[in-house]
């Protein structure tokens, strides 16, 4: 198939898809958009500089930062700075050596030889400086004290005249304090690493871009069209600009449609991974089974990381699920794609996972990524679970390492309900949001070599033996398929777990019994540790109306004042058994959480849980029926694309079948309900159907379009229809509308002609 592009202007660029079932490439529409200019001035915004403008960043970058780059930071020492005292010196520099991490002790003073008792000079000094004299060692008291002597040489000198105590001498540098830096000192590295991070994400130009050879593009078209043959109801996109060649292309198979349908509440856009070879991102779209498993639902490729770009991707994966819209989607951090997301998404709520947000901080802040009191700051922002809590550690974290004015800093702010834990606790995430470091997420690691380990280099092992160092187009496509079938072949292996394995029930409690008869195997676990850990709970009524009870509940035995993020506050109204608990377990995760069992358990309604709290998408039978049919697309919808018919429908939930036919005695089951149903129809005469269609007032105009087409529907229905290359014979047939009046009866002679 060749790639048929526009010669009107260098600059244009068409969108165009391929649907299986069609022998043509299609241009959905060409449009105008700078690749540069926004985007390049939006990622430039990001790194401003803290207290200094960008030429005199770059202008002082790799200089002597203790103290060139420090001399605009007023809590640094500097030579030449002047006090009106002793003390107002020893505090100035107390304060400094807090910041940095050391104690100060005062050196031995020099007098005037002129004024006995008049200073002249006098130093401060690191506490860990010099080293403990002969006698002092040998008078050692009786008991010993560690010795913090190193032999420290930091230290300050001031010379003293008319009462002025001016800094004559300066050393900034320590032997042994290794775990803090000066708030100046980390301004200054901060935003250098900042820039430098900026520019390494900036796309490089298009002159300079590595990109696929024609070639390249055309074998992964002839690609997807050899899986069409097999897979009639695959889908792949492409994008493509002229004097550039392929953009952006999108691709997936009829399993991932299906995957999608019974689990799109919760979408994953991962975009980590990138192909040096191509200058290309590759993406991936997945979700969790039923297993809480990865299941994949499409896959990416795209030339940058622009709006544009996303929009395009989102779109184009929406489209080719009916539109049927996630209930949450989680990405990395980004502006671009935040904006993408909230385009195509308004209504889908947008996460950003904490493996992201604390990636992104080492990657932009790197200076403070090795402090282990700045970081547990940052993660406390990051997990805490009440808002103004969150809102009290951000202005201490941004306030006391001076960050107020990082723009990376302030454009994370921005996003800060997508990915703190006080907004976002009541969030449908599987957990997902909660992983710190996903190549350590336990069973959820096999992401890692979806992503990152499919194509990095250093994970080749995981890729077979393929690299994006050598990998083609076609081969990134044929192993993400490989990916997929392994993937979906672990699922086949749980769900057969699923149907020999018997729970391991730990009470008698009718209402665990039923959820290890509901639940898969592995949600079964994380149902039955709330259930066993709601026993370790305190809980307190705080308000009892006539339906509604309220209790307050945190671990027992914790004498600690209880903060807003270690209480929890359960409701329940009789009325309706409703639940609701502040900790949000069973909106984040679909399952309920031990404060609301401890209730249920106190209030003698354990057994009585209501099946809504049982979710379909956790348990065995989860992919056991069709789902129900998309909602009516909107207008913007339909105008990019034919909206579901009969037809479309009908193939829908036969894919379903196919899908759900796992072994021989389902494939017998559906193959006998197919050959039943078309022999049941085969038995509907066409004729009556015609007769309605000509009694029908409503039909009138449209009689002989009617009779004509369910002619050519009768002729098609001959089992002896003309082979391939043969032509169609005529047929003629006598129909008769027995079912009309006597007297008004009419015959008709029905000529099908050829083609």
């Amino acid at each position: 198939m060749d790639i048929c592009l526009s010669n009107d202007n260098a600059s244009e660029e068409a969108t165009a898809s391929l649907e299986h079932g069609s022998n043509h490439l299609s241009v959905k529409g060409i449009h105008r958009r700078s690749h540069r200019s926004s985007d390049a001035s939006s990622g430039r915004s990001l790194g401003t500089a803290i207290g200094r403008d960008e030429d005199e960043l770059h202008s002082t970058y790799g200089a002597n930062t203790d103290e060139e780059d420090l001399e605009s930071d007023p809590q640094v020492p500097r030579v030449g700075m002047e006090f009106d005292s002793e003390v107002a010196v020893y505090n100035f520099y107390s304060s400094y050596a807090k910041q940095t991490g050391f104690n100060v002790r005062r050196g031995k003073a020099e007098y005037s030889g002129s004024a006995k008792g008049v200073v002249r000079a006098k130093s401060f000094l690191c506490s860990c400086g010099g080293h403990k004299s002969k006698e002092q060692i040998a008078n050692a008291m009786w008991y010993k004290r560690r010795d913090a002597r190193t032999g420290c040489d930091a230290k300050i000198e001031c010379a003293v005249n008319d009462g002025t105590w001016k800094i004559s001498e300066v050393v900034l540098e320590h032997n042994h304090v290794t775990t803090a830096l000066s708030t100046g000192r980390i301004a200054y590295q901060v935003r250098a690493v900042g820039e430098r991070a900026l520019d390494s994400d900036a796309d490089p130009t298009w002159e300079d871009r590595p990109r696929p050879a024609p070639e390249e593009t055309q074998d992964l078209i002839d690609h997807f069209r050899r899986l069409a043959r097999l897979d009639c109801c695959s889908c792949y996109s492409l994008r493509v600009a002229e004097a550039r060649g392929m953009e952006n292309f999108f691709w997936r198979d009829s399993r991932s449609k299906v995957d999608y349908e019974h689990f799109s509440d919760l979408l994953v856009l991962d975009t980590r991974t990138w192909i040096s070879k191509y200058g290309m991102i590759f993406a991936m779209f997945w979700g969790l089974n039923h297993h809480r498993k990865p299941t994949i639902f499409g896959h990416g490729l795209l030339v940058d990381r622009t709006v544009g770009s996303f929009h395009w991707l989102l779109d184009t994966f929406l489209q080719s699920m009916n539109w049927r819209k996630p209930q949450t989607i989680i990405t990395e951090v980004g502006e671009e794609i935040a904006e993408a997301v909230s385009l195509v998404l308004p209504e889908t709520r947008h996460c950003l996972p904490a493996w992201s947000v604390l990636n992104s901080f080492r990657k932009y802040l790197s200076p403070l990524s090795d402090q282990l009191d700045v970081v547990e700051l940052f993660r406390k922002c990051v997990f805490l679970r009440s808002r103004e809590e969150f809102e009290s550690k951000w202005n201490s974290f941004i306030g006391k390492y001076k960050l107020r004015d990082n723009s990376w800093l302030a454009s994370l702010y921005k996003m800060h309900e997508k990915w703190s834990h006080a907004f976002t606790k009541n969030v449908f995430s599987v957990g997902l949001l909660s992983i710190q470091n996903v190549e350590d997420a336990g069973s959820l690691s096999k992401i890692n070599v979806f992503s990152v380990g499919l194509l990095s280099i250093q994970n080749v092992e995981d890729a077979g033996s393929l690299s994006s160092e050598t990998m083609t187009l076609t081969e990134i496509a044929w192993r993400s398929e490989q990916v997929a079938k392994e993937v979906r072949a672990e699922e086949f292996r749980d769900d057969m777990l699923c149907e020999k394995n018997t729970v391991n029930l730990k009470t008698r409690n009718p209402t665990e019994k039923e959820a290890g008869r509901l639940y898969t195997p592995r949600m079964f676990e994380m149902f039955q540790k709330e259930f066993i850990n709601c026993l370790g709970l305190a809980m307190e009524e705080i308000k009892c109306s006539e339906t509604l009870r309220m209790f307050q509940l945190t671990e027992a035995g914790d004498t600690k004042t209880h903060t807003a993020s270690s209480r929890q506050i359960v409701e329940y109204d009789s009325s309706d058994s409703t639940l609701a608990c502040s900790c949000g377990k069973f909106e984040s995760v679909g399952i309920l959480c031990d404060h609301v069992f401890r209730v249920l358990n106190f209030t003698n309604v354990v057994c009585e849980i209501p099946p809504r709290y049982f979710l379909k998408r956790w348990t065995k039978s989860a992919k056991d029926s069709v789902p129900v049919p998309v909602p009516t697309p909107s207008a913007a919808a339909r105008d990019k694309g034919p909206v579901d018919s009969f037809t479309g429908e009908f193939v829908r939930k036969a894919l379903h079948v196919a899908h759900m036919s796992v072994n021989k005695k389902r494939e017998r089951i559906a193959t006998s309900f197919i050959d039943s149903a078309v022999e049941h129809i085969a038995k509907v005469l066409k004729t009556e159907e015609v007769a309605a269609a000509l009694d029908h007032p409503d039909v009138t105009d449209d009689k002989d379009r009617t009779i004509c087409e369910y002619a050519l529907e009768t002729q098609l229905d001959q089992e002896n229809a003309a082979k391939p290359g043969m032509g169609c014979p005529r047929v003629k047939r006598k129909v008769e509308f027995s079912s009309r009046p006597a007297g008004k009866r009419v015959s008709l002679f029905l000529t099908a002609l050829p083609h």
